[in-house]
């Protein structure tokens, strides 16, 4: 099965490790992949996933993946419950020693969406309004494999300041069906609520400014926080097209409950992409793009094969384990070979899970799908939290929970933790799980 050519390569791939390890996954590349893709692959096998976040509006609507004919213009995008509007402002310039209002236009390409994962990231996990551009910010280029950050016209530290400029000129407004009359909307007025933020670049490359989100994005955006693998984004840097397609996914597929799975035209994936209508080329595109995309993100279950895009329920991205149904056709029985924590596992016996103890410890840190300790945790998420993934759940609480730093017995986190897991499934159940 692992020389399936119907499956996107990161399957195949995916599929000849469960059967032969990393000695299969090379062999099948030479004859069915290419060395991108498999180098991808198994960095992404390699490494520990590393958390990061995008608002899911921004995961369901892309930004342009090329300079517009008239990039002055706003943006216009919709998606079912969610519509964004994203309008470049004017901004006050110093034009041959006079001030002038001019618009820097939209923000396009790889770079922006780059950013906005970093900002995004950074206020979700250090739970601040306030992210700082500066040191942090150019480290976090070459973690990403920038790593030469030059500074010449063309180079990657003022093609980013480029685009960062004109992200945080835009005025940002998303609109959203909501249950309550005053609830149906909210602005980003102005992603740099901090007018000291000013684009510049310091000798060392590190942007000099900080930014203030606005409390009601923030307020958001910790609710609607999705999960991505900073691993796999950096091996997607560099095409936009590849970087919108996993977002969507990682948004889209953890939430997906039938088992027969969801069913989207080629026209409505389109326009999740910023396309403005469906075609052959966008197609094939698409389909070429994806075999970048399951090589980072092989639990994700999508049929491309068709005349329209099949999505299955999957696992989230920081799963770390190969543990896609469509992957369990080789290997050991799924249960022994990766435990897949957005289903309901087979029910232990008592003196199979850990035995707790009163020793004061932080919450369970990264997966919770495997390990002695985690498995009272994660027994709680399979039973209470159905059908969300348990480690989707963890990084929302890790993210959103106020006493995380806490120092706590297991009985006590395990009593707040399965009230969040309560809590988080029956709001994600009212709200259409978005």
């Amino acid at each position: 099965m692992s020389g399936d050519t119907s499956k996107p390569i990161g399957h195949q791939y995916a599929l000849a490790m469960l059967d032969g390890g990393e000695d299969r996954v090379r062999s099948l590349a030479k004859s069915a992949g290419t060395q991108l893709t498999m180098d991808a692959f198994l960095r992404v096998q390699d490494e520990e996933p590393v958390p990061a976040f995008l608002h899911s509006a921004l995961c369901a609507m892309s930004l342009p993946t090329k300079r517009p004919k008239d990039d002055t213009q706003p943006i216009l995008r919709e998606d079912g419950k969610y519509a964004l509007a994203i309008n470049p402002r004017p901004v006050l310039q110093n034009v041959d020693g006079k001030p002038v209002l001019r618009s820097l236009g939209v923000p396009y390409g790889a770079y922006p969406r780059v950013a906005l994962i970093y900002l995004l990231s950074q206020a979700v996990t250090k739970r601040s309004r306030d992210v700082y551009l500066g040191r942090n910010f150019t480290e976090w280029m070459r973690r990403l494999g920038y790593q030469t950050v030059s500074y010449g016209p063309r180079g990657t530290a003022n093609r980013m300041r480029e685009q960062v400029d004109r992200l945080l000129a835009c005025e940002w407004q998303i609109r959203w069906d909501g249950t309550d009359a005053g609830d149906n909307a909210f602005a980003v007025r102005d992603v740099k609520i901090s007018n000291e933020y000013a684009g510049s670049l310091e000798k060392n490359g590190a942007f000099a400014r900080e930014i203030r989100m606005s409390e009601a994005f923030y307020s958001h955006l910790i609710e609607h926080a999705v999960p991505l693998n900073e691993i796999a984004i950096r091996e997607l840097k560099g095409t936009p097209t590849a970087l919108d397609l996993y977002t969507y996914l990682a948004y889209r597929l953890p939430r997906i409950t039938s088992d027969k799975g969801q069913t989207i035209s080629w026209d409505q994936l389109a326009r999740h992409l910023g396309n403005s209508a469906d075609s052959k080329r966008f197609r094939q595109t698409v389909r070429e793009t994806m075999q970048l995309v399951s090589a980072v993100y092989p639990n994700a279950n999508v049929d491309m094969s068709g005349r329209k895009v099949v999505l299955h329920p999957s696992p989230a991205p920081l799963e770390r384990k190969l543990v896609g149904p469509h992957l369990r056709l080789v290997g050991a029985p799924a249960g022994e070979k990766a435990p897949r924590s957005s289903v309901p596992a087979e029910r232990k016996s008592q003196r199979d899970l850990p035995q707790l103890t009163e020793e004061l410890r932080a919450f369970p840190e990264g997966s919770l799908s495997f390990g002695t300790r985690e498995g009272a945790f994660r027994k709680i998420g399979l039973e209470k939290g159905q059908p969300w993934s348990v480690d989707t759940m963890a990084d929302a609480f890790r993210a959103g929970f106020p006493g995380i730093a806490k120092l706590r017995t297991d009985t006590e986190w395990l009593r707040v933790w399965e009230a969040f897991v309560v809590s988080y499934a029956k709001r994600r159940s009212q709200d259409g799980g978005d």
